[in-house]
Order: structure tokens, then C-alpha cells, then sequence
């Protein structure tokens, strides 16, 4: 399962392209009642979400392009970093680069936001190793150069990149070839800043990363598969506990069949991840993840009947919910597809649903109004 970039590429942690022939068969997860509202619509590849200050926060990662693609890979200035209101979507900073297959589905970009101490942090997915040189024209090339793999800040409407998280792991991938086959490989995916310090979980390394104030990237630990697994763990989030644990999730754990995405427990102390153990299994695809005040976890599936980007694939999603005592409850299921980012502000849960949609939708009965956040309650 490659995921690097034209390196950026699709479905934010995945590296998959999807079609917009989607046949939804029956869903495998039980499903409760809870009340789904969409926030917003018509947006373009909606990803990570964040929320703070009463401010919700959006990684929206674009629609790629329509004048520039080599082979099926299009690539554009659409993506952009949003603030989410009661009067609809501002856009913070635009003119991010983006990548997609033709029609905008499933776009590579800024994957993730973090807002923390008054600051809104981003981190962009894939890395440079591989961008096709000399077959873009040369204002695309440097702004993929200062994007692709970045973490950074927003400032003055603006992206100021802090690290290059992304060719950090690339390399690192390069020099640890005996953990993976699929190495070298690199993709951020989820960030979290939080008391001064960022976490990125990396879907193509498989690695937890911190990032100091200096923009030096360090990783912390990889996450492995059982042997005999037929892909990687493919990390695609990470939260903070109420416990000051780091909480993992991810993606397909090895295998993209339902009930083999795990989320992990890691502890950092000075500067370097202490233990790490399975924390919670027998999830599927997650994508988004978080608690709330009451120290409920949660995390989204991006497809409850497991990974599948053929045009068979159900699109239908979830979020599952794991309270303290570990009883786990199924929202939004028959009203989220393709769910991916999380935040919860005051009680309320916000998801960015039909996330590899652009603002266009996927199909007439599928993701029509394109990309959402929805809220729910």
C-alpha cells in the first residue's frame, strides 16, 4: 500500500483512489440513534478538524487542479485552512497545494489542524521524494516544495512552514528498511500541539514524530503489524487522554478487513516515548480521533464494512464512541460516509463527512452537497 506522493496522494492516510460508482450494501456495525447536522457543505476534500476557544478549525484539502496533471494526478492551489462559524466557512489561508484525480475526488493536501495557545498549527500530508520534475510548470513545483510534508503555522492569512516532518520520515523509512517492506515511505496525517508540544502520526512511516520549537523532527516509536500481515498499521491520528497518554489510532492495523484498526497508548516523558501498548481493538478504518471533557474516547470510521476502494466499496461510516468503562457505543451510522476529522467542543461531536468528496459531490445519491462537517449531538 504506497503511499507516497507525486508523492502526496489520496484519501489523506490511505493511499487510495476511489471511484464515485459506490454500491452501499449493509452495514456491519450496529448502529444507536443520535442526531446528525450538517454544519457546513460544499467543501472540498474537508480533513482534520479542530476545536478551541469555542472555534472550530478545518483542514480542507482541496480539489486538486484542472489545467496541470501528469498521468491521472491533477494538481492545483485549491486546498485551504478554515474557520468553521454559525455564518458558514471563512478561509483562513488559501492557495494551498493540492492533488486529486480528475473531478477533485479524493485530493492530497493539508491533512490536519491543531489549534493550541491561540496559535492554529497545520501539517500537510506526503513528502518531495519523487515530485515530477520538469512535468509541472515551476510555480506549482515551488509551492509543493514549501507545502508538501510541512508542519507550521498560520500567520497573517498565511502558511509559515516550521518542519518538513515528511522527508524527515522518508529518510528515516530509508534507513530502517528491515522494519517494512514498503519502505521508504512517508505521509503525515494527524497532528495534535498541545502544552507546547507537537505529535504528528505519520500514515506511510508508521511512526509517532514530536517536533521542537526549532523545527527538529524526532521519532518517537513505530508502530508495527503481527507477522504475516498483508499491509502496514498506517497511523492516521492522535490524541491526548486524561490520563496525559497519547492515544494512536489507526487505519487498518495490518489488514483492511473490518476489526483489525487498533488504537495505541503511548507515554512521552522527557522527550521519548516511555511504553506503548494496544489500548483498544477490533475497530475499523479510523481516521479521527479524540475525547471529550467526560473522558470518552472516540474515533471515526471511514468505512464500517472495512477499507475497500473499488466501486463495491461502502461508503457508510461511523464514529464509535469508548467510554471509561469500555463500553462502546456506534453514532452517525447511516448518516456519515467517508467520515474522517474529530473534535467535540461543549458536548457537541463535529465530524468532516464525505471527506474525499470536492464541493461538487461524489455522485447524484452519494455526497451530493460534496464535502461537510456535520455536528452531532
Amino acid at each position: 500500500m504506497r503511499k507516497r506522493m507525486l508523492a502526496l496522494r489520496t484519501l489523506s492516510a490511505a493511499g487510495l483512489a476511489l471511484s464515485v460508482a459506490f454500491v452501499a450494501g449493509p452495514a456491519t456495525a450496529s448502529a444507536t440513534t443520535s442526531s446528525v447536522t450538517v454544519v457546513a457543505s460544499h467543501l472540498n476534500n474537508p480533513r482534520g478538524l479542530s476545536a478551541s476557544g469555542g472555534k472550530l478549525y478545518l483542514a480542507e484539502s482541496g480539489r486538486g487542479g484542472s489545467t496541470y496533471c501528469v498521468g491521472s494526478t491533477c494538481v492545483g492551489l485549491t486546498g485551504s485552512i478554515d474557520l468553521v462559524g454559525s455564518n458558514g466557512v471563512t478561509r483562513l489561508v488559501t492557495g494551498l497545494i493540492s492533488q486529486s484525480s480528475p473531478g477533485g475526488i479524493a485530493a492530497g493536501g493539508v491533512s490536519a489542524v491543531s489549534a493550541s495557545g491561540g496559535v492554529l498549527y497545520g501539517q500537510f500530508g506526503g513528502n518531495n521524494f519523487g515530485l515530477p520534475l520538469g512535468q509541472l510548470p515551476a510555480f506549482l513545483l515551488q509551492a509543493g516544495l514549501k507545502d508538501i510534508a510541512e508542519f507550521g503555522h498560520v500567520q497573517n492569512g498565511a502558511f509559515v512552514s516550521t518542519a518538513d516532518v515528511g522527508d524527515h520520515d522518508y529518510i528515516w523509512s530509508s534507513a530502517h528498511m528491515s522494519l517494512n517492506p514498503q519502505f521508504p515511505d512517508a505521509n503525515p496525517n494527524g497532528l495534535l500541539v498541545t502544552g507546547g508540544q507537537v505529535f504528528v502520526a505519520d500514515a506511510g512511516a508508521n511512526t509517532l514524530d514530536s517536533v521542537t520549537p526549532d523545527g527538529v523532527v524526532h521519532v518517537l516509536t513505530y508502530f508495527g503489524v503481527p507477522t504475516g500481515s498483508v499491509t502496514d498499521a498506517v497511523p492516521t491520528c492522535v490524541a491526548k487522554g486524561p490520563d496525559g497518554a497519547l492515544y494512536i489510532g489507526e487505519l487498518v492495523g495490518g489488514n483492511p478487513a473490518p476489526g483489525h484498526a487498533r488504537v495505541w497508548r503511548v507515554t512521552i516523558s522527557n522527550g521519548k516515548a516511555t511504553s506503548k501498548a494496544v489500548w483498544a481493538s477490533g475497530l475499523t478504518t479510523i481516521q479521527g480521533c479524540g475525547f471529550d471533557s467526560s473522558g470518552n474516547f472516540y474515533a471515526t470510521e471511514f468505512q464500517v464494512n472495512g477499507l475497500n476502494p473499488s466501486p463495491t466499496g461502502n461508503p457508510l461510516g461511523a464514529v464509535v464512541k469508548i467510554a471509561p468503562n469500555g463500553t462502546r457505543t456506534t453514532l452517525g451510522m447511516g448518516s456519515l460516509f467517508f467520515p474522517s476529522g474529530f473534535a467535540t467542543w461543549n458536548g457537541t461531536l463535529y465530524v468532516s463527512n464525505c471527506s474525499i468528496a470536492p464541493a461538487t459531490g461524489l455522485a447524484p445519491t452519494l455526497c451530493a452537497s460534496g464535502g461537510q462537517v456535520v455536528a452531532i449531538r
